[in-house]
C-alpha cells in the first residue's frame, strides 16, 4: 500500500462565489469597505457616485486613515480569510476603536459591486504609497487555480493623498446599471446608518457625494435630521449593566412624553421619568441548577451592557401639525416609514440586517397583531440597541455573510432582554396613549360581534392544503365557545361588562391565520402555536359570560378550596401561608354569588402572589427573607366583608387604574388580563376590587407587597 499526499485546491471561480454569496447586497458590500476604514482610524470617509447616466459610472471610497503598506497589501489584503486583525491589538492605535471586521473577506465585497477595481494607498508616516488595478473576469480566466492567481502592485507612487496618508478604491464597471432614485436614496440610507444616527460621534464622519445635481438631492433626502427624533411623541432610553453592590444587574431608565404644543389641552401634559432599579425582570431564564427570573450579572457577562434608545410616533395628522409645523406631514411621514425598526449597533456601527424594512427582529408587529392593547406598532417606531464589540463578540457572533447575529442561546437572551425593556416602555406609555387617543379621537369603534366570512375562508385554505383533518376540528371548538360566548353575553344583560374586544380579538386572529396561509412558506408549528392562542384567549374570558351556578357559601369555605388548589406550588415554592380565618381568628362572612367565577378570581390572584415573593426573594437573596402571603377576611374596613390578600413581595409597580386594565402588566410574557378578570366578576356581583394601604385594613406589619380586597355586597 503505497499512501501519497495530496493537496486541497481552490479554483478561481471560488472568487466568484465568495463575492456574491459572502456579501448580500451592494448596501453590505459598501458597509464593508467603511468598517475597514474605521478599523484604520481615519476620521472621514466619502463615498463619491459619479456620472451614473454615463458608461463612465464608477464609485470611489476613500477615507484618511491610516492607510496600507506595500507589506500589508502583499500579506493582508491581497490574501482572503487573513486572521491579521486577531493577531493585531484589539483596538486602534489612535482612537482605540475595537476591530469590526476580523474574517478577512471584506475585500471581496468589491467583487459585488463592480468588474474592476482600483486600490491605492499610503501608509501614515510614509512618503510614497501604492496602487494597484484588478479586472475581475480576467483575473479570473488568466488561471484555474486561486493559488495561481497573481496582481501587479505599484509603489512608489507620490502626491496621492492630500493629508499624507490614507486608502482610495475606485469602482468602475459597475453591476448596477440603471440608478433610479429608489436604488440610489436607498443604497445612501442604508450608508448613512452605518453610523449611529443617535448618537454624536466627533472621530468619525461619512459623507456621500454625487457628480450629478439631482441625485445628491435624492441623496440629501436620505440624511437623518435628528430634529425629527427629538420630536417624536414618546422617548425611552435605558442602560442594563452589572450591578457592583449585589449579583443583579443595574437597569436605568429614562422614559419622556413629549406632547409639543399640546399642553393647551390642559389633560395633556409632558412627562418625564428617570429612575434607576436594582433589578430586571425576564421570563424564567433557566440553567444548569435552577430557574430564575431576575436578570444577573452573569446572564449578561458574555453579552456586556445593554443600552438603547426608542422614539416612537403618532401619525395622526393633528399630532404631527403641531410637533413639526404645517404643511410637514408627508415629510414627516416619510421619514418615519424610511427609518422605522429598531437598529443594532457594536461600538456604534451598524449590525446588519437588523432594522431593515423587512426585518422586525423583537416580534414588535408579531406582538400588535396577535392582541390589542398598548403595543407599538414597528411602523411608528424608530430605535437602536447599542453593544460594546469587546464585551460581546465571542458570544454574539457575527454571521460570515454579515447578515446577522449566529442564532444561539446567548443570542436568544439578548433579543428577550431586549423585547422586556420595550415592553416596560410601553406600559410607561400606556397612560399617556390614553390621553392622545382621546385627543385625536381615534379610539377603534366596536366591531359588530360575528365571525363573518373569516371562518369559512380559513376552512377552505385549510381543505386546499390539505391541512383539514388536523386542524378542522381545533377551529370548530372556537368556533362553538365563540357563538356560545356571544349569545350568553347578548341575551344575559352583560354588555355592560364592555366585552367586546374579546370578540374583536378572535376575529383579528383568524384573519392573522388567513393571512399567515397565503404565503407559499408558511411554518405548520406557527400555525399550530396561533390557533391554540385562540383558546388561550378565549379561556380568559369565556368564564365571564357563560353560565356559572350561584351558590351560598362562607368566605372561609372559597379560601380554603384555593388554598388546596395551590398547596402543591407553596410547598415547592416554599411559601408560608397564613389565613387566621381558617384557625377562626377572624371573622367569617356569608358570601353569595358565581361559584366558579369567584374561585378563579381569588387563584388567580393567589398566582400572581406566587410570582412576585419569588421575584422579591431573587431580589434579595437574603437568607433572612421568607416568602409569604396572607388570606383573610375583614368585616370592618369597608363598606361590605371582604376577603384580604397580601404577599410580602416587590408591590404594584402600576397605578390602580392601571392595575385592572387589559394587557398591562409588568409580568413578562404575561397577558394582563388577571386583574382586568377578577374586577369584572367583583362588579357583575356588585362588589368593588379595591388596592388598599396597610393602613386601610387590619393586617400583620410583614406584608409590605402587594394588598388586594375583594369586597363583597352586604346581603
Amino acid at each position: 500500500m503505497i499512501n501519497e499526499k495530496f493537496p486541497i485546491r481552490a479554483t478561481s471561480h471560488i472568487i466568484n462565489l465568495l463575492g456574491d454569496e459572502l456579501i448580500g447586497s451592494d448596501s453590505l458590500a459598501i458597509f464593508e469597505l467603511v468598517k475597514n476604514s474605521y478599523d484604520a482610524d481615519a476620521t472621514k470617509v466619502t463615498i463619491y457616485f459619479n456620472d451614473l447616466d454615463t458608461p463612465n459610472r464608477n464609485i470611489v471610497i476613500e477615507d484618511n486613515g491610516s492607510g496600507m503598506t506595500p507589506n500589508i497589501i502583499q500579506n493582508v489584503w491581497l490574501t482572503i480569510g487573513t486572521d491579521y486583525k486577531k493577531k493585531k491589538a484589539k483596538v486602534s492605535p489612535i482612537f482605540h476603536r475595537s476591530s469590526l471586521g476580523n474574517k478577512g473577506v471584506g475585500r471581496l465585497a468589491v467583487h459585488r459591486l463592480a468588474d474592476e477595481i482600483t486600490l491605492e494607498s499610503q501608509a501614515r508616516g510614509e512618503i510614497f504609497g501604492s496602487r494597484l488595478n484588478i479586472n475581475w473576469k480576467d483575473l479570473i480566466n488568466s488561471e484555474e487555480f486561486i493559488e495561481d492567481l497573481s496582481v501587479v502592485v505599484e509603489d512608489g507612487v507620490a502626491d496621492l493623498f492630500e493629508s499624507g496618508h490614507g486608502t482610495r478604491i475606485i469602482l468602475t464597471g459597475l453591476k448596477t446599471k440603471n440608478w433610479t432614485k429608489a436604488i440610489l436614496k436607498d443604497l445612501a440610507q442604508k450608508i448613512m446608518n452605518i453610523k449611529n444616527p443617535f448618537e454624536d460621534i466627533d472621530s468619525f464622519e461619512i459623507e456621500i457625494k454625487c457628480s450629478e445635481e439631482e441625485k445628491q438631492g435624492w441623496i440629501d433626502e436620505a440624511k437623518n435630521p435628528l430634529w425629527v427624533l427629538d420630536r417624536s411623541l414618546y422617548s425611552f432610553r435605558f442602560l442594563i449593566e452589572p450591578s457592583p453592590d449585589s449579583n443583579n444587574v443595574i437597569f436605568k431608565w429614562l422614559y419622556k412624553f413629549n406632547p409639543i404644543n399640546l399642553s393647551s389641552n390642559g389633560s395633556i401634559k409632558p412627562r418625564e421619568i428617570r429612575k434607576i432599579e436594582n433589578f430586571f425582570l425576564l421570563k424564567p431564564i433557566s440553567t444548569k441548577d435552577n430557574s430564575h427570573n431576575i436578570l444577573t450579572n452573569q446572564d449578561i457577562e458574555k453579552i456586556g451592557p445593554i443600552s438603547g434608545v426608542f422614539h416612537v410616533f403618532n401619525q395622526n395628522g393633528k399630532i404631527i401639525d403641531h410637533a413639526f409645523g404645517a404643511g410637514k406631514r408627508v415629510a414627516v411621514k416619510s421619514f418615519i416609514k424610511d427609518n422605522c425598526g429598531v437598529k443594532i449597533f457594536r461600538d456604534n456601527i451598524r449590525v446588519y440586517n437588523y432594522g431593515e424594512p423587512s426585518d422586525d427582529w423583537l416580534g414588535l408587529e408579531l406582538a400588535k397583531v396577535q392582541r390589542a392593547g398598548d403595543h407599538f406598532s414597528k411602523k411608528v417606531t424608530i430605535g437602536a440597541v447599542f453593544l460594546d464589540l469587546l464585551q460581546s463578540e465571542n458570544c454574539l457572533k457575527e454571521k460570515t455573510n454579515r447578515e446577522g447575529f449566529t442564532d444561539n442561546d446567548t443570542y436568544r437572551l439578548f433579543v428577550s432582554i431586549v423585547q422586556e425593556v420595550f415592553s416596560f416602555f410601553e406600559h410607561e406609555a400606556s397612560k399617556d396613549r390614553d390621553l392622545i387617543e382621546a385627543f385625536t379621537n381615534d379610539t377603534p369603534l366596536v366591531k359588530k360581534i360575528g365571525l363573518s366570512d373569516t371562518i369559512k375562508e380559513l376552512d377552505l385554505k385549510l381543505s386546499k392544503k390539505g391541512l383539514s383533518s388536523e386542524f378542522q376540528p381545533l377551529l370548530r371548538k372556537v368556533e362553538k365557545d365563540y357563538n356560545e360566548m356571544r349569545d350568553l353575553m347578548l341575551n344575559s344583560g352583560m354588555n355592560g361588562l364592555n366585552l367586546s374586544l374579546v370578540f374583536h380579538e378572535v376575529e383579528r386572529e383568524i384573519r392573522f391565520i388567513n393571512l399567515s396561509l397565503d404565503e407559499a412558506d408558511y411554518d405548520r408549528s406557527i400555525l399550530k402555536k396561533r390557533i391554540k392562542s385562540l383558546f388561550h384567549l378565549i379561556e380568559n374570558f369565556a368564564p365571564v359570560v357563560k353560565q356559572s351556578r350561584k351558590i351560598k357559601t362562607v368566605a372561609s369555605k372559597l379560601i380554603e378550596r384555593a388554598l388546596e388548589i395551590h398547596n402543591s406550588r407553596f410547598n415547592y415554592h416554599n411559601i408560608i401561608v397564613s389565613s387566621p380565618i381558617l384557625t377562626k381568628e377572624s371573622e367569617d362572612f356569608e358570601l353569595n354569588g358565581p361559584g366558579n367565577l369567584l374561585l378563579s378570581s381569588l387563584s388567580n390572584i393567589i398566582d400572581n402572589a406566587i410570582y412576585w415573593v419569588d421575584v422579591q426573594s431573587e431580589i434579595t437573596s437574603s437568607p433572612h427573607y421568607h416568602k409569604a402571603i396572607y388570606i383573610s377576611s375583614d368585616v370592618k374596613s369597608f363598606d361590605g366583608p371582604a376577603i384580604i390578600i397580601a404577599d410580602n413581595g416587590t408591590g404594584f409597580n402600576l397605578d390602580a387604574d392601571s392595575l385592572v386594565q387589559p394587557y398591562r402588566t409588568l409580568k413578562p410574557g404575561g397577558m394582563g388580563l388577571g386583574l382586568y378578570f377578577v374586577n369584572l366578576v367583583m362588579e357583575t356581583i356588585g362588589g368593588k376590587l379595591l388596592f388598599p394601604s396597610m393602613e386601610d385594613c387590619d393586617i400583620p406589619s410583614a406584608y409590605t407587597g402587594a394588598i388586594i380586597a375583594l369586597i363583597f355586597p352586604k346581603n
